[in-house]
């Protein structure tokens, strides 16, 4: 797997082990560098109050459908792109830099060290599949998803929110894992990838579910996995399930 480098236009993360048995080590050096920048300080409170008298206008302008429609035509148009976004695959998707360089600080940075050739800026984002790719960019436009796309890529949707650092995608993400994905041949990969992404909704979950089905779930060749690869974890999912017997008897 080649590496991560913030210093470039180029991004590299494998996660092909995501549609077969997950390799959360894989996925580990992702997570182990400094591509996701610190978070930006807070806000100041300069127009708070001018920006509170009008709240609600500003919400349903917000939620208009219309608008949403005008910025997923926005995306699936490519109208005035900007930037070529590459695929694994030598796709190509038409994107726009301030779209890109506004909703996330690690794309803004590939952007000003990006190359530009005939007008367009270009980047590589590899390692996941070109629909995937495709499924993030146009949430960072719209918010908008398909249910089925959803279904499919969550797992590498949740890699690229925590890459990228798109916090709305990450929550929408971990959501639907929880309520869609989550099954006992799958819960242990999940937990890993959920604690290499700082999810720790989402890690509780599984959690929990190892716990309340642990004869089950300790058979899985998801846990034969993590024990060789992960010994510390298996040892701290055998403590907790230790304390929750304990405190269920007394």
């Amino acid at each position: 797997m080649a590496p991560l480098e913030s210093g470039s236009s180029q991004l590299f993360f494998d996660s092909s082990a995501i549609d077969g048995p997950f390799d959360v080590y894989e996925c580990g050096t992702l997570a182990g560098t400094r591509v996701v920048p610190d978070p930006p300080p807070p806000g100041t409170s300069y127009g708070k109050q001018r920006s509170s008298r009008n709240a609600k206008k500003a919400r349903r302008v917000h939620g208009s459908e219309e608008v949403e429609d005008c910025w997923n035509r926005l995306f699936l148009e490519g109208y005035q792109a900007d930037v070529r976004v590459s695929t694994g695959d030598g796709s190509q998707i038409l994107s726009h830099s301030c779209i890109l360089g506004i909703r996330s600080p690690v794309l803004r940075s590939m952007l000003e060290e990006a190359r530009i050739e005939h007008g367009f800026r270009n980047i590589l984002i590899s390692g996941v599949p070109s629909e995937a790719v495709r499924v993030f960019i146009r949430f960072l436009y719209s918010s908008r998803f398909e249910q089925g796309e959803m279904k499919k890529y969550a797992l590498h949707l949740l890699v690229l929110s925590h890459v990228f650092s798109v916090q709305s995608l990450k929550i929408v993400c971990t959501d639907q894992l929880e309520r869609f994905f989550l099954a006992p041949d799958n819960v242990v990969d999940v937990l890993q990838l959920a604690r290499l992404c700082d999810a720790p909704r989402l890690s509780l979950i599984c959690t929990r579910m190892i716990v309340g089905d642990f004869k089950t779930i300790s058979l899985s060749e998801g846990w034969k996995v993590m024990r060789r690869a992960n010994p510390s974890l298996e040892q701290e999912l055998l403590e907790f399930l230790v304390e929750v017997d304990t405190a269920r008897k007394s």
